[in-house]
């Protein structure tokens, strides 16, 4: 069965680096990353495609891959709030099951790491609004995933999870 997973958290915190980590350990999964549905956008998206084009963009890339026969999809993105995911779930077939993880880090380490990115330009006072707004609303952003360890560890829980609620058995590591 095709599903799908949606990697939330605040710039910084290692969404990538996650997904990347997660798409190279099971064959076929297509790997959306947000950063690269924003490159697509004009700076003046919401002018011009309206309130939320590149949820709507990432919705209709996803579905697409789905309709292609794709097994697995990523999304690395920002979801401040449930009712935006849930919204953003609107969008997608009602079919297919939707795994929301959020990655947490400290503070000091997630703004470490956003300003550490090479080739990126630093979003400066948007990494603390967006984790504020994220920490606000941890409870109701799906599963909570402590990013403190080796990425093949936190994506390793990811995929149990993912396991578990389908059902099927965890293997061990």
């Amino acid at each position: 069965m095709a599903h799908i997973i949606v990697i939330n958290g605040p710039a910084g915190v290692g969404k990538t680096t996650l997904c990347k980590h997660l798409a190279n350990s099971f064959p076929g999964t297509v790997n959306i990353s947000g950063d690269a549905v924003r490159d697509f956008s004009p700076i003046d998206a919401k002018d011009w495609l309206g309130p939320r084009s590149t949820y709507r963009a990432s919705a209709a890339l996803i579905s697409s891959y789905l309709e292609m026969g794709a097994r697995r999809v990523l999304l690395d993105y920002i979801f401040e709030t449930h009712d935006s995911f849930e919204w953003f779930c609107s969008l997608l077939p009602t079919t297919t099951p939707i795994h929301l993880f959020t990655i947490w880090a400290p503070l000091d380490t997630v703004v470490a790491r956003e300003a550490s990115r090479p080739g990126r330009e630093r979003l400066g006072d948007r990494v603390l609004q967006t984790y504020q707004a994220l920490q606000r609303n941890l409870p109701f952003l799906g599963e909570i995933i402590e990013n403190n360890d080796a990425v093949e560890v936190v994506a390793g829980r990811i995929d149990g999870l993912i396991l578990k609620s389908a059902g099927m058995q965890v293997p061990i590591r």
